[in-house]
């Protein structure tokens, strides 16, 4: 959360963030937020976020769409991981060992 609110005026909290990340919020004020998020934290943080549960890589997918995300390492990533999650046959699941 630092490294997304040092450079701005004003903070975003880890609920709202994450709630932007669901598409529960979507005010346009939050965008820079989301973008910091993609451009500037590490992925391995990014990737704790989705083994913690607190999002999925198809939440992330969507975010990225629907805040405009474009030009990140991280988008690319997160974009090759959901196409993976989603090619994933329905019969497996995201906690079932291969």
């Amino acid at each position: 959360m630092t490294t997304i609110n040092t450079p701005m005026p004003f903070r975003i909290d880890e609920g709202t963030l994450l709630a932007c990340l669901k598409g529960e919020i979507l005010e346009r004020k939050w965008r820079v937020y989301v973008q910091a998020l993609f451009d500037e934290v590490d992925i391995s943080v990014i990737h704790s976020l989705i083994v913690d549960h607190f999002v999925s890589f198809d939440d992330l997918l969507k975010a990225i769409d629907t805040w405009q995300v474009t030009e990140s390492e991280n988008e690319r990533w997160i974009r090759e991981m959901a196409s993976f999650e989603l090619g994933r046959s329905h019969a497996e699941s995201a906690d079932r060992t291969r």
